[in-house]
Order: structure tokens, then sequence, then C-alpha cells
């Protein structure tokens, strides 16, 4: 149970929903203003625009994530809610930002950088997410279970801190921006502080509703994590996008979705990896949903590299993808299909 749910107690659904409303506001509020800090301050020490899209911003925004893996590990013991959420602001990143950027922006040009650096070492962080998984399954008796030690979670930072040198060392980051005009960094870095506070409530209260309308549906608490929870907490990523679309900076926008998705899976899953002393996962749940992020990512990345753009009419389609898996997860839940089978996804434990 969440903290906010032993101050409050047992209440039904109808009373958690307004609870994760304003959780979904707070959690959105907060996160511009952790957005709009950082920007500033990465803008008054002359910043490169690609830094700031694939590294800065693309962390700050990925808070929401981080605060939603330290609360599942830390507060429910549960790292199952967390994993659920990632994955599923994964594929929620990767298909509907891009799209909402090329749709409301227009087409969408990209660069040799953002394909052959970003694009293609997130598709790295994928596959080594992957592997390590397979590798948990090593540690267990059978093959339903992985189990991922806080060693391997140090071996996926150490890959995100590479993505880190390439992304500073290249020749974005060498051509750093022309200082901004003064702003008071005391004062931003007082204002980061307070988004963030305010993020962690909001991230507290989405958590207890989407854990109280898994158990009014009878849905297993990671299917809710990887649509609903994903859903709410990716939001203010879209809304970063689509503004820095409409501002111009649709190249930073792109940027901004592989390093959020980069961060969110050699970043903050690890840190929740490491801060629970090891994990167990289900294996069978998370490798359908493993290949549907990389091929799905497979696709946005020839996309963007063929001809160096991504057309409004590809944003639609990106769209259509993303209906395609809500529909799936829907499937799921109704037992319809059983590509992730109740039992199974039952035996993702913290």
């Amino acid at each position: 149970m969440t903290l906010l749910g032993e101050l409050i107690g047992d209440q039904s659904l109808f009373v958690w929903i307004p609870i994760g409303v304003v959780g979904f506001l707070l959690t959105w509020k907060g996160a511009n203003v952790v957005e709009s800090t950082t920007s500033k301050i990465s803008d008054h020490f002359g910043v490169s625009q690609a830094i700031q899209g694939g590294l800065i911003v693309a962390a700050a925004t990925s808070f929401p994530e981080l605060a939603i893996i330290v609360i599942s590990v830390l507060v429910l013991g549960e790292f199952g809610v967390g994993a659920g959420a990632l994955i599923g602001t994964a594929v929620f990143n990767i298909l509907v930002i891009p799209a909402a950027v090329a749709v409301t922006s227009g087409d969408t040009t990209t660069t040799q950088g953002i394909v052959y650096r970003d694009a293609i070492f997130y598709m790295v962080a994928v596959l080594a997410l992957f592997g390590v998984i397979a590798l948990g399954v090593l540690g267990t008796d059978g093959r339903e279970l992985a189990r991922i030690t806080p060693q391997m979670g140090v071996g996926l930072l150490v890959l995100y801190g590479v993505y880190v040198i390439l992304l500073v060392g290249g020749k974005s980051g060498a051509s750093a921006r022309k200082k901004a005009e003064s702003t008071n960094v005391p004062k931003q870095v007082g204002l980061f502080a307070a988004g963030l506070a305010v993020v962690l409530v909001g991230v507290e209260s989405m958590i207890g509703m989407t854990l109280e309308a898994s158990e009014a549906l009878g849905a297993p608490p990671f299917l809710m994590s990887v649509t609903v929870l994903s859903v709410m907490s990716s939001f203010p990523d879209l809304l970063v996008g689509v503004k820095m679309g409409k501002a111009g900076d649709k190249r930073a926008a792109v940027a901004n979705v592989f390093g959020t998705n980069t961060f969110n899976l050699v970043a903050a899953l690890p840190i929740g990896v490491i801060l629970a002393g090891g994990v167990s996962i289900g294996f069978l749940t998370s490798v359908p949903l493993m290949l549907f992020l990389f091929y799905t990512t497979l696709v946005v990345v020839v996309m963007a590299a063929t001809d160096f753009e991504i057309t409004t009419e590809e944003g639609y389609a990106f769209l259509a993808m993303y209906a395609a898996f809500l529909g799936w997860m829907t499937t799921e839940a109704l037992g319809i299909t059983t590509l992730l089978t109740e039992s199974t996804l039952r035996t993702i434990v913290g």
C-alpha cells in the first residue's frame, strides 16, 4: 500500500479516481517546472541544444518514471509496478511523441546524429535490457522467472554512462551555445527542488489510483502500469515534445524521445533494481513486450533514417501502432488473447 493509501485508509475506486486525476495534474505541473528550470540553467551555462534535448531535459522529464520506480520498490516492495510503467512509457514515447510532433508541427527533420547515435544507441539499450532479463533466467530453477541482480543493474548504468560520454564528447556537444542572459541560478535550483517534490506527491497519488483500479477490475498491477500509469506519467514528455516542435526545435524533440527512453531503461530501471537488492521479473511476460518495443523502435528508426525526416503520414502510422498496442493489452486483460497469460503476469514480484 502507498503512503497515501495508509493515510486515507480503504476507499472505493470512485474516491481514488479524482485523487489520481489530482496526482496527474500535480505531476504535470511539477514536471513542467523541472523541465523549465533545467532548460534555463542549461541556457545560462551555454549547453548545446543537442545535449539539452538528449540528456538534460530527457533526464528531467523522466523524473516521474524514476519516482514510480523508487516508490514501487521502497514503498510497495513490488518491482512489477515500476517495470510495467517504464515499458509502457517506452512504447508511448517512441510512437506517440514523434507522431504528435509531426502531426502538430508538420514533417519533422532528423539528423545523422539523432539516427546513428541516439536512436541506434537506444536500440542497443533495449537489447541490453533484454539480454539482462535473459541472463536472469540462469539464476532461477525454471523459465518463467528471471532474477536481475544489483550487479546487472550496475552494468546497465555503465551503459548509460557510455551514452553520456558519446553525447557530451560528440560534435554536437563540442559546439556549445552562447551563454544566455544572466539567470538567477539559486532561484532556479530552488524551483527545481520544489518541482521534484510536487512530482513525488503526484506520482504517489497516481500509483495509488492504479493499484485500486487493478484490484477493482481484477487486472494484474503490471498490466495496469503498462497502460494507465505509463500514459499518465508520460503526458508531460508529450507536452514538452509538442512544445519543442511548435517552437521550431523539432530535432531536439525527437532527440529528447530517444534520450528519455534510454534514461528510463538503462538508468531509472537499474536504480530500482539496485535499491531493491535485486528483483525477479516474469520472463514469459517480458519477452513479447520487449520484442514489441524493439520492433516498433526499429520501425521508427527506419522511418527517421529515410530522407532523415518523419512525415505527417508516418506520424499517423505511429499513432495507429500505439492504438494496436493498447488494443493488445486490452485483449490480454479480457482473456481474449494469451500471449501474456494471467499466471505469467502475476509472476512479476518484488
